[in-house]
């Protein structure tokens, strides 16, 4: 049972327990819950295990966004509470650097100091070493391949604005093991589109973009198989204009103006999980990789027909019936055949070719 600071309330403590169980390590248990949350990153307390000290926000589905302030005790160099403007928030210094895991309240100040100093002194417990250690280990096998993605990521093709890193992680999202597109269509706030080997994403999130598309506070994106797409269409008026993915799910708008689109309107581009608004300029100089991806869809759609060699069967060694009766005559004549032997030889071998 985990220990609780005056601040702590137990029903809170036992809805956080249930969510964090599913992050512990084997052998891992909660010591104390102390502190309030923080805004950024969004956190509900301070938990101290017998591994790590640890900023949590329970309601968060993925291990990392749950826990997105994580020190382990072997990792521990120095424990401090500095007070500013009224706030305490508790620092635990690293070799790499500080780390604010969060703030208390100066009743609470005591009762954290003495949990994590007691795991500063102690560090891991052994009996949850073992899963620290595969924990590190994947943590940076995962960590060199994200470097490696990184460093590749300079390479892709990006038509538009410079791409920013959330827009990037957006992409991360959508690709597989060390997988890249090939091109990029960065509309900046209206979205994004990747295109893959075979399969393009519309991408509209964060802010304005999210708005529009109907996404408040999280956003919009739609994975288009190019099997799938049944045309890739640009509209356009004098300045701007509209790329849409057609497919059977997702038909083409009547009217794609820019003036006459409300927010309502069903053909409003910015609220179309197929449509990328794109202006004239941009599209003529992506032209070309559009053709390509044109292509791509074609490829996709074609049957693929397997081609197997006919063996042609090998002639028999025997040279026919004829050879072979002929071969049968000579033994007769040789001595080797009776005429009982001979008879039955040739009515063998006319019933075998017959």
């Amino acid at each position: 049972m985990a220990e609780l600071s005056p601040k702590i309330k137990q029903k809170n403590a036992d809805k956080w327990l249930s969510a964090l169980a599913q992050d512990l390590f084997p052998g891992e248990t909660v010591w104390a819950f102390f502190g309030r949350g923080r805004i950024k990153p969004v956190t509900n307390a301070i938990a101290v295990t017998n591994a790590r000290v640890v900023g949590f926000y329970a309601a968060e589905r993925t291990t990392e966004k749950r826990l997105p302030l994580v020190v382990f005790g072997d990792k521990i160099r120095g424990i401090d509470f500095r007070e500013k403007m009224g706030t305490i928030s508790v620092v635990v210094s690293t070799d790499v650097g500080d780390v604010v895991v969060g703030i208390v309240d100066k009743t609470e100040v005591d009762f954290a100091r003495y949990y994590l100093d007691y795991l500063w002194r102690n560090g891991v417990d052994p009996a949850v070493s073992a899963g620290v250690k595969q924990f590190r280990e994947e943590s940076a096998a995962a960590d060199t391949a994200r470097q490696e993605w990184l460093r590749q990521r300079d390479s892709v093709e990006v038509f538009g604005s410079a791409m920013k890193d959330k827009w990037w992680d957006a992409c991360a999202r959508h690709s597989r093991d060390g997988e890249l597109p090939w091109f990029i269509i960065n509309g900046g706030a209206d979205g994004r589109l990747f295109a893959f080997e075979d399969r393009l994403v519309i991408s509209k999130t964060g802010g304005m973009t999210s708005f529009m598309a109907g996404a408040t506070g999280g956003g919009r994106e739609t994975v288009f198989h190019y099997v799938d797409i049944t045309s890739i269409e640009y509209n356009s008026g004098f300045i701007n204009g509209v790329l849409e993915i057609l497919t059977p799910s997702y038909q083409g708008t009547a009217n794609h103006d820019f003036w006459n689109t409300g927010r309502n309107s069903n053909s409003n581009p910015y609220e179309l999980s197929n449509a990328l608004p794109l202006p004239k300029l941009m599209y003529q100089q992506v032209q070309p990789r559009i053709r390509e991806l044109q292509q791509k869809v074609a490829a996709a759609k074609r049957p693929h027909v397997i081609l197997q060699e006919q063996v042609a069967p090998r002639p028999s060694s025997s040279g026919g019936l004829a050879d072979e009766l002929s071969k049968l005559a000579d033994m007769h004549q040789r001595g080797l055949l009776d005429d009982a032997e001979f008879k039955a030889a040739k009515q063998a071998a006319i019933a075998k070719r017959s």
